[in-house]
């Protein structure tokens, strides 16, 4: 099982007019698939207000909001390291200089003083080593991540709730298995790999940091990689930031326990990027998840016109601009209303049609729609994993079994 984290901002939220037609906010939690839902990732650079206060369940066939809010399993919160990754001396972002002791206070007092049923993942202070890092930055980095790691480690210590994760940086395989090994002696259970977005179009490098694998077409986790290290000490393994449905796949095919990432926020409302399924078959399957779906990009749209009725505005579109009607969520999300004042599409009532642009509303609906394509795309990719356990086909072994420790 490998648990995915979306990554949540303080923007990452959608507006409603309930029934009396206010205004409301909600996060956009509320709107993602049952399971997506229940977990989450934050950052101490943002507030996180909305995602714990404005969550509620929503039943997608009466188009209903309900007053009930959405339970969560496990929150993953982080020190907010990639928003002082230039600095010098680690800061946050909304103030105060990071060490182990601010840190867990700001946990305390924004997290664990909120009461939730939920267990709480809790990312010790660490400070992100670029991959071109020279060496006096690099042992500095080093010095502070691993210094604070001990402090902080003692100090979850008081609450069971809490799982500390230790941070692994590095330029390369040796110096991030000398991360694992200290965080694995001071007695981390769960080890996050960093500082490895960068390098996310190049599987091979992110390969070999993680697994001391030269060789991408025949792949091992040696047992002296950091991977390799943390798996043969029992230890869970998390991946900061690599959160495509390819990086999932591998993720799948390497151990990984979990994974976070903004991806779906980042492609879907500041690019204009829908995720589009394709058919999958599994007598036949894909090499890769990349063969799994399609990215359609509203401005290539080629032809879109607005239907102007006396109640509301919808939106036509060429057959390029088709959508996948087997998401309860898009029946609920084009029934709503934008309730931005400032949309290029008002100032009548419209649609929220997540195929244009011109306010949150519309831009999180494609977010929303890439989450239930992603989570649909996981399903997908769990089942071939599973059958390369016990397929003779040579595609599924070669590109979907489980890479072992040597």
């Amino acid at each position: 099982m490998t648990d995915f984290f979306p990554a949540l901002a303080h923007t990452d939220n959608m507006a409603y007019l309930d029934r009396f037609g206010d205004r409301k906010i909600i996060s956009i939690r509320s709107l993602m698939p049952p399971k997506m839902r229940k977990k989450f990732l934050t950052s101490l650079s943002f507030d996180e207000k909305i995602h714990y206060e404005s969550s509620p369940d929503i039943d997608f066939s009466s188009k209903e909001i309900k007053n009930s809010t959405t339970k969560t399993c496990k929150i993953f919160v982080d020190c907010g390291a990639f928003h002082y990754s230039k600095l010098k001396t680690p800061k946050f972002l909304r103030g105060g200089f990071v060490n182990a002791y601010t840190a867990f206070r700001q946990y305390e007092e924004r997290h664990l003083s909120r009461k939730s049923d939920a267990s709480y993942l809790l990312c010790s202070p660490d400070h992100i080593v670029s991959p071109k890092a020279d060496n006096d930055t690099f042992l500095r980095r080093k010095e502070f991540t691993l210094s604070s790691a001990e402090i902080f480690f003692d100090l979850c210590k008081k609450d069971e709730k809490i799982t500390p994760v230790g941070v692994v940086h590095g330029r390369n395989m040796q110096e991030r298995a000398d991360y694992t090994s200290h965080l694995l002696d001071l007695g981390f259970e769960y080890i996050a790999f960093g500082g490895l977005v960068p390098l996310a179009r190049n599987t091979s490098e992110v390969l070999l940091h993680l697994t001391g694998c030269k060789d991408i077409s025949s792949p091992q986790i040696s047992d002296d990689s950091p991977l390799g290290m943390a798996k043969i000490a029992g230890a869970k393994t998390h991946l900061f930031g690599l959160n495509s449905p390819e990086w999932y796949r591998w993720s799948k095919r390497l151990g990984i326990d979990s994974f976070d990432g903004s991806k779906l926020s980042n492609e879907g409302a500041a690019n204009g990027i829908i995720w589009l399924e394709k058919n999958v078959s599994f007598d036949s399957p894909p090499k890769n998840a990349s063969e799994m779906f399609q990215r359609m990009k509203i401005k290539n749209i080629k032809h879109r016109e607005t239907i102007r009725s006396k109640n509301t505005s919808t939106f036509v579109f060429s057959e390029d601009g088709k959508l996948p009607m087997n998401y309860p969520v898009l029946e609920f999300l084009m029934s709503s209303q934008c309730t931005s004042k400032k949309c290029p599409h008002g100032p009548e009532g419209h649609i929220c049609d997540p195929r244009v642009t011109g306010s949150i509303g519309h831009n999180m609906g494609r977010t929303i729609l890439n989450s239930w394509a992603f989570d649909s795309i996981m399903k997908k990719i769990d089942i071939l994993c599973q059958e390369a356990k016990i397929s003779d086909n040579k595609i599924l072994i070669e590109n979907w079994s489980e890479i072992e420790v040597v």
